[in-house]
């Protein structure tokens, strides 16, 4: 079982790094690079003005909570194998140890980098440093730890019935870690040890009485998988991925704003296709919904105007795909409709969904009362979008289209 591990995880990171090399590329990266130096400074100019309170202790338990809660165990357990690896079930919790444990490196190197990330604050809220950072640290571990632990009993038929385990967990670490927030990391890490220690006596009995339960381990694999090759469909063609299409009707309306004429053909399909598919309009809602957060964050104008266009170009540069979604469609190609009016209703899509990211940009810089930022938001995106749509959109279409 452990060579077959071995085998899978070296298959399973080389597709992975194919798929990686594919979403970090240049313009990506330069993105990520701007924004963490945005955060880092938005972050140094937050710790100077916070004090201690229990509002503070409430919203870091929420966002540590939230950041145990991340990570699934990769199991990387195949459709296959509840058929010729059912004889050796009571053999597979070796496979499932070793999986257990490489699920841990990711969670505990991003908690490790939360946890040092509340160096400065704890520091501003006069504790020492050096002593509740690492006691903040080993609590958090020792908390995922466990949650993993509760996801491979997901895996078995146990003679107990647990409901929801996960959750209780996850409440009772909100509560050790506000807590440890309000009074100090040690309360944390002295609930997690003690919950650490009573599962890891339950733990030999548990897994010696519950039987694997081949079906949920290969359900919960592939959800986990779904999941991970839909983020990297936004990218690029992830092969056997399926985008799925819902109905939306409360989203019908919207498809009354464009007139049921001949020249309105392929701008009632795309708005059609915008709305009612799962990958563009979820990556358009997501970017749209993290923008305004941080234009909620920063108080330096220069620094909303720039992250407002960061946010505008990366919205606009993942729509550019959506253009030829409709390509491989026969019939698409058959319409009785001049050849420029697919361009032009792709831009104008295109313009309208930029437009309201920037008023939705503009409005919250003037809720909070940020008149010159929401002035430079607004006629510095304006400019960007008209520039972006009929500019830059139209020439990279062309070529794009040439090229296919």
């Amino acid at each position: 079982m452990v060579a077959l591990w071995r085998t899978r995880l070296r298959q399973h990171v080389q597709e992975q790094q194919k798929y990686l090399r594919l979403v970090f590329n240049d313009h990506f990266v330069l993105v990520l690079l701007i924004l963490f130096g945005g955060a880092l400074y938005a972050y140094s100019l937050l710790v100077k003005t916070l004090q201690p309170s229990w509002w503070l202790a409430l919203c870091l338990a929420v966002i540590f909570t939230a950041l145990i809660a991340l990570g699934q165990l990769a199991t990387l357990a195949q459709a296959p194998d509840q058929v010729f690896l059912l004889p050796k079930a009571e053999a597979f919790s070796d496979y499932l140890l070793k999986a257990r444990r490489y699920s841990m490196i990711l969670p505990a190197t991003l908690l490790g980098f939360a946890a040092l990330a509340m160096w400065p604050l704890f520091a501003q809220l006069g504790q020492d440093p050096i002593s509740a950072t690492m006691t903040l640290l080993l609590a958090v571990w020792l908390f995922k730890d466990l949650d993993l632990w509760l996801q491979l009993l997901q895996r078995y038929h146990l003679p107990i019935n647990w409901r929801h385990p996960r959750l209780v967990l996850l409440a009772i670490t909100f509560a050790a870690l506000f807590l440890g927030f309000y009074l100090h990391p040690a309360v944390a890490l002295l609930v997690a040890l003690t919950l650490n220690l009573v599962f890891r006596w339950l733990r030999s009995s548990l897994l010696a009485e519950g039987l694997l339960n081949f079906e949920a381990l290969i359900d919960l694999e592939a959800d986990r998988m779904g999941r991970l090759y839909r983020f990297y469909n936004l990218f690029t063609d992830v092969p056997g991925l399926a985008n799925s299409v819902h109905r939306r009707r409360y989203l019908d309306p919207l498809l009354k704003l464009v007139k049921p004429s001949k020249s309105e053909t392929w701008a009632y399909l795309y708005l059609r296709g915008f709305l009612r598919g799962g990958e563009y309009l979820g990556l358009y809602l997501r970017l749209l919904v993290i923008g305004a957060i941080i234009v909620a964050v920063l108080s330096q104008w220069w620094l909303l105007l720039g992250f407002a266009i960061l946010f505008l170009y990366m919205v606009g540069f993942q729509l550019l795909p959506f253009f030829f979604q409709y390509d491989e469609i026969v019939f698409t190609h058959l319409y009785p409709v001049a050849p420029n009016q697919k361009l032009a209703a792709f831009e104008r899509l295109l313009m309208t969904l930029l437009l309201l990211e920037v008023v939705v940009f503009t409005l919250v810089a003037l809720i909070r009362l940020q008149w010159l930022a929401a002035l430079t938001i607004f006629v510095g995106g304006t400019a960007f979008v008209w520039g972006f749509t009929r500019w830059y959109a139209r020439v990279r279409l062309k070529v794009h289209d040439a090229m296919r």
